[in-house]
């Protein structure tokens, strides 16, 4: 890096790691300070360890985060997880030309508490005006479908794959009046996703227009189970009848994460949220369920209607 500020490293760095260092920054990095930020990371973990991050371990990586603050926000543990997380990745991918074992990536699978990868750039999603050419688009066409799809992902993160397993019954509403849904996730137990109230709202139109009793939550035209590969098509063509950059609901994933992260969605909430009656489709909980109470999707500033 050409900075203008001499960047003071660790002396437990070595010359062939901070070369790797500065190899990354030409490659990934525009902003000066980022890379800075990036040095603070490593200066901090190596100097706990005492040690070259090229000679670190896993015990040393697992005993650096134990030292953190379990309350801590996710602009302070999550960031330098995801640093940590980002080098590494590149040094595995390109070990044969540094002459290293690839071997980095995997000593952060000791941490305890899983984060959502930040290694994804906000240049490379797509943006909020591209975002609701494309919900404009769904609208005129009347495809609620693709419309519901790409709201339930920017608001709730929600996978593909979940997306098209969804059922009516996985709807609930528990007994605080907060919605969600009910993932399985083993045999015996579940996962619940909180719905934010713009996104309760889609459901309650789309119900509306479902005259059917097919168990699935999305129907293709046959009114039978959409695909995966259906949703990523109809979404693909309507980027191009938009004459925009092409997305995909993953990218849509990752810049809702993205939102509640800029929000300062809680470390634990978001690892959390990302592992009727008179009401369409939701039934009601004699409980509370817990992980409605307050989630990540509530530091989301988002909000999508389907104006009428």
């Amino acid at each position: 890096m050409d900075g203008k500020k001499e960047i003071k490293y660790s002396p437990y760095l070595s010359k062939q790691f901070i070369r790797i260092l500065q190899k990354y920054y030409m490659d990934k990095i525009k902003k000066e300070r980022t890379g800075q930020q990036y040095v603070y990371v490593f200066n901090a973990v190596c100097n706990f360890a005492k040690c070259d991050f090229l000679d670190i371990s896993k015990e040393q990586i697992k005993g650096y985060f134990s030292e953190i603050d379990p309350n801590a926000t996710i602009k302070s543990t999550n960031y330098d997880l995801s640093v940590l997380r980002a080098v590494s990745r590149y040094m595995d991918e390109n070990s044969g030309e540094f002459g290293i074992e690839p071997r980095f990536l995997e000593l952060f699978s000791v941490i305890d508490v899983m984060f959502p990868d930040l290694q994804f750039r906000i240049e490379d999603m797509p943006d909020l005006e591209s975002i609701n050419r494309v919900l404009e688009f769904f609208k005129k066409e009347g495809d609620m479908v693709g419309f519901l799809s790409c709201s339930m992902v920017l608001r709730t993160t929600l996978t593909t794959n979940e997306l098209v397993s969804l059922k009516r019954d996985m709807l609930l509403q528990d007994a605080n009046g907060n919605y969600g849904i009910r993932l399985k996730v083993t045999e015996h137990a579940y996962r619940y996703v909180k719905l934010p109230d713009d996104i309760v709202e889609l459901i309650n139109q789309y119900a509306k227009q479902r005259t059917d009793n097919q168990p699935y939550f999305f129907l293709n035209k046959k009114g039978k189970a959409v695909s995966a590969r259906a949703l990523q098509n109809r979404l693909r063509e309507a980027c191009f009848a938009c004459k925009i950059k092409p997305f995909t609901y993953n990218d849509l994933r990752n810049l809702s994460q993205a939102v509640m992260i800029k929000g300062g969605a809680p470390l634990g909430k978001l690892a959390e949220y990302v592992n009727v009656k008179n009401l369409n489709w939701f039934f009601r909980y004699n409980r509370v369920v817990e992980e409605l109470k307050d989630a990540a999707v509530d530091y989301s500033c988002i909000k999508i209607v389907w104006e009428k």
